[in-house]
C-alpha cells in the first residue's frame, strides 16, 4: 500500500498551536491504548509535545504501508523506532529499521518515512525542530 497523505490527514494536531508545552512523563504503550488507529486509515500521528522549537509524535503505521517520497522545506526530523521493523531510503538505498534505530532527515533531503515490513504495526518517535506551526510535507513524484 503506498500512499500520499497529507499532513492534514495523517496528524491530529493543532499546527497553530504557539503555546509552550507542559513538561511530560508518558508511556508508549499508554498512548498507543488511548489513541487507537480509527477503522480504514493506515497511519497515525499522535501529538505528543509542541512548543516553538520542537513538535514531537508518536507514530503507528500498519503492515504494509508505504509513505510517498518527499522532503520538509523548513524543518528537520528525527525519527526513533520503538517497535515493529521496516525500510526507509537513504541516499537511495532501502536500509532495514528495527527497535532502537535513529534517523535523522535536514531539511530539504527526499525520504520516505516508512516501509513497514513487519507483521505487527510500527511504532516511532517523530521529532520535528522547529515546531510545526504549518503542514511541512512536500512530495516528490
Amino acid at each position: 500500500m503506498v500512499l500520499g497523505l497529507s499532513f492534514s490527514l495523517f496528524a491530529t494536531t493543532n499546527l497553530n498551536a504557539a503555546e509552550k508545552t507542559s513538561q511530560v512523563i508518558t508511556h508508549i504503550d499508554e498512548i498507543l491504548k488511548a489513541n487507537p488507529l480509527e477503522p480504514g486509515k493506515p497511519a497515525q500521528m499522535v501529538p505528543i509535545a509542541q512548543d516553538d522549537s520542537l513538535s514531537l509524535f508518536v507514530v503507528r503505521v500498519i503492515p504494509g504501508f508505504v509513505l510517498k517520497s518527499h522532503f520538509h522545506k523548513t524543518h528537520d526530523e528525527t525519527v526513533y523506532v520503538i517497535k515493529g521493523s521496516g525500510q526507509m531510503p537513504i541516499n537511495d538505498k532501502w536500509g532495514d529499521i528495527i527497535p532502537g534505530s535513529l534517523h535523522f532527515n535536514p531539511k530539504g533531503k527526499v525520504h520516505s518515512l516508512i516501509k513497514q515490513t513487519g507483521n505487527e504495526p510500527l511504532v516511532v518517535i517523530s521529532i520535528f525542530t522547529p515546531g510545526l506551526k504549518e503542514p511541512d510535507r512536500h512530495f516528490v513524484e
